[in-house]
């Protein structure tokens, strides 16, 4: 319920012009993740504000950790780097009965898409990647490969 609970925004407190800081470090365990492929075991710190519109709740945030992923190269366990720069959502006020809005959802969104489908280890130089070099060249094109669409300007 604790950590539930920090992601709450009170939407009470934003009247009257109030902006709601938030400088929050989350146990990653909220993104929920349960994969062989894929893990988090770094903190996701949040950095942002939130604050009332006329009609919506703006959330303005910030936000970074760290993805353990295999290397598509040579298979070993890489740390990526997620970030998330000026991410606004806008939520409709009367989309929020309870006057609490909870943000863990969509920051759990907006992270996880950020995760690339592929990456390799050693900021992308893989020291086995030239040991594979050979088996990963396209062939050159023979002279006589018909091409039916070459014409097309």
């Amino acid at each position: 319920m604790g950590m539930e609970r920090s992601f709450e925004i009170l939407i009470d407190r934003l009247k009257d012009g109030q902006t709601l800081k938030i400088n929050e470090a989350f146990h990653p365990s909220f993104l929920e993740i349960e994969e062989k492929e894929l893990s988090f075991d770094h903190p996701v710190a949040v950095k942002g504000e939130a604050y009332l519109t006329d009609r919506e709740l703006i959330l303005h945030l910030d936000a970074a950790t760290k993805a353990q992923m295999p290397c598509s190269i040579c298979n070993e366990k890489t740390f990526i780097k997620l970030e998330i720069k000026n991410f606004y959502h806008a939520q409709p006020i009367e989309e929020i009965p309870s006057a609490i809005y909870n943000f863990r959802e969509i920051l759990r969104e907006a992270l996880l898409i950020e995760v690339p489908p592929f990456v390799e280890c050693n900021e992308g130089k893989c020291p086995v990647r030239a040991t594979l070099a050979p088996y990963l060249r396209a062939e050159k094109r023979k002279e006589e490969t018909y091409l039916p669409f070459s014409d097309l300007k």
